[in-house]
């Protein structure tokens, strides 16, 4: 049975947690993707929002409509008779403008220092790498994107900034992140796209999915600007 190779835990009063045990499949953020739609497909009116994490997801209900145990059962029965096979839903590839000049990269003499590497070699390894869109949070359109060049492997800021502009593009850690909204935010900013990738006036707010491939490629200050008035038209 496909339930064997899942955990379902209880979170809290009216959540539930699912994780995938080994062997479920080769890909977990694919998989939980394909989780995600399977179970957001049924329109259960029992649940209120399902969160797809990396590895885990989250299901909220309402816990006047059904119980744990019956949601849980409900869900198996959804997951063993459905999920035979476990098809790659459409992965979309995006290419990113960014500007490496030090106006947007807010951080990019001192990442080139704590790396101990050029400029022109740090631009190279972050714009050579095929991201993989891990996660969309904390904040609404956070991108984080894995695949970051081991090279770039860097910590969060001691002292995050009290705002990070829109389009601002970081690192930190294994992953490289857009803040698509004006915010707090402790990544070393080596960067800014133009792109308005976020708007909460759009459905959805913003195209890009977990499990798309992002890819940047590199803008001059004036091409920066140009991209940056059309969109303003």
């Amino acid at each position: 049975m496909v339930v064997n190779s899942i955990e379902i835990k209880n979170l809290g009063d009216s959540g539930i947690l699912i994780s995938l045990k080994k062997g479920f499949g080769n890909n977990p953020l694919k998989d939980i993707n394909y989780l995600d739609q399977l179970i957001s497909n049924q329109n259960l009116e029992e649940i209120n929002d399902i969160v797809p994490c990396i590895s885990t997801l989250g299901i909220l209900y309402n816990p006047y409509k059904i119980n744990y145990e019956e949601l849980v059962s409900k869900l198996k029965e959804i997951i063993d008779k459905k999920l035979i096979s476990n098809p790659i839903s459409s992965i979309k590839k995006w290419k990113i403008p960014i500007c490496y000049d030090q106006e947007f990269g807010l951080d990019i003499d001192e990442i080139s220092n704590k790396l101990k590497l050029s400029i022109k070699n740090l631009i190279n390894y972050h714009k050579q790498s095929v991201y993989q869109v891990d996660m969309i949070g904390f904040l609404p359109g956070f991108l984080y994107l894995g695949n970051l060049n081991n090279s770039l492997y860097l910590k969060r800021k001691e002292t995050p900034r009290v705002s990070v502009p829109e389009g601002s593009i970081g690192i930190a850690g294994n992953q490289t992140g857009i803040y698509n909204l004006n915010s707090p935010g402790g990544w070393n900013i080596i960067g800014r796209t133009p792109l308005k990738l976020f708007s909460k006036y759009k459905n959805p707010p913003i195209e890009i999915k977990r499990g798309d491939n992002v890819v940047f490629y590199e803008i001059k200050k004036d091409e920066f600007e140009k991209i940056k008035s059309d969109l303003t038209k």
